[in-house]
């Protein structure tokens, strides 16, 4: 009887083991996906999904030099894009020097090291073609996305990178409250 009930244990210990690396497999493995799709854009010149039924595609890369970070920024910004990496709003998608390039993302995922993202920063954005170009940051706001404006002129050359703010507001179950409306937004000026 003692090893049926030390069987059962461990085959239950085991399934929740399993059970729980699920996820942190799951987005090591998306985001590995991410990476080589992004590559493949890049070399073969036209939109690879990170895999078959892929909503999205990789359209950038933007580095932090300073903070030695850097990330693939996905088309779009719908919950499942954003679930899986920062993502690009539309119509400021496009990678020209001539418009905006709106990017949103998750506070406490894949845009959590924005707050160390400093004045005269400077970020790399990559494109599909592998050409990069140069911003500074120019400006950090605090704005409440319910009745302010972004500072978003479509005319403009810059890099505007967006979060909900603040950082470090967590509830005391640990997770983030969802009863505010503010947004970090770091402007950027092409070099």
């Amino acid at each position: 009887m003692k090893s049926i009930v030390k069987k059962s244990l461990l085959i239950t210990g085991s399934l929740l083991c399993l059970h729980a690396s699920w996820l942190p497999a799951k987005a090591l493995l998306s985001q590995k996906l991410i990476s080589y799709s992004w590559h493949q854009t890049i070399d073969l010149q036209q939109k690879i999904k990170p895999w078959p039924w892929a909503d999205t595609y990789p359209i950038a890369e933007l580095s932090f030099l300073r903070l030695n970070k850097s990330i693939v920024v996905l088309n779009g910004s719908d919950p499942t894009t954003l679930a899986f990496s920062a993502g690009a709003i539309a119509p400021f998608n496009q990678t020209s020097s001539t418009q905006a390039f709106v990017v949103a993302g998750h506070r406490d995922s894949h845009f959590s090291f924005l707050n160390e993202v400093f004045m005269k920063d400077i970020i790399s954005l990559a494109d599909k073609h592998g050409r990069s170009q140069l911003y500074q940051v120019e400006a950090i706001d605090i704005i409440d996305a319910a009745t302010g404006e972004l500072p978003v002129l479509a005319d403009e050359s810059s890099l505007v990178l967006i979060t909900c703010y603040p950082f470090t507001n967590i509830s005391n179950t640990g997770t983030f409250t969802d009863n505010n409306n503010e947004r970090y937004v770091i402007t950027a000026k092409l070099l």
